[in-house]
């Protein structure tokens, strides 16, 4: 967690979306970056829900690793779920009656994943070299 008390691949992600002239809080919002020899890194949010991954295509069949799913809620984003080729990791669902619930050794797992993908991501230089596609 930062000093801003947001995850690190939101504080990354809100860069980069602020250099498209998108604002996070959007209702909805989608971003495509394109980098040679990387597999496209998309940024999409619908309603409440967050997505950041990177998405390729093999035999015609999008293919995401990682994708992390995010709750967006005042201003900030809550772990959900992270989604690799190997499977999924869940960290919180909504039960009966809007009754939400957390799994905290995913979450830690989650944390510590997100982490290292925005580490990547300001290392592989998205925020400079990503060409956005249409």
């Amino acid at each position: 967690m930062t000093p801003n008390k947001k995850l690190e691949i939101q504080n990354i992600a809100e860069k980069i979306l602020a250099k498209y002239n998108i604002d996070p809080s959007s209702e909805n919002y989608f971003l495509k970056l394109r980098k040679p020899h990387y597999d496209d890194l998309v940024f999409e949010k619908e309603g409440e829900d967050v997505l950041v991954g990177h998405y390729y295509f093999q035999s015609d069949d999008l293919i995401f690793d990682p994708v992390f799913a995010f709750d967006y809620n005042h201003g900030y984003w809550f772990p959900v779920k992270f989604e690799q080729f190997v499977g999924d990791t869940i960290c919180s669902t909504v039960g009966e009656g809007g009754l939400c619930y957390k799994f905290p050794r995913s979450i830690t797992e989650f944390r510590s994943f997100q982490k290292m993908f925005a580490e990547n991501i300001k290392y592989q230089k998205w925020l400079e070299d990503g060409v956005r596609i249409p």
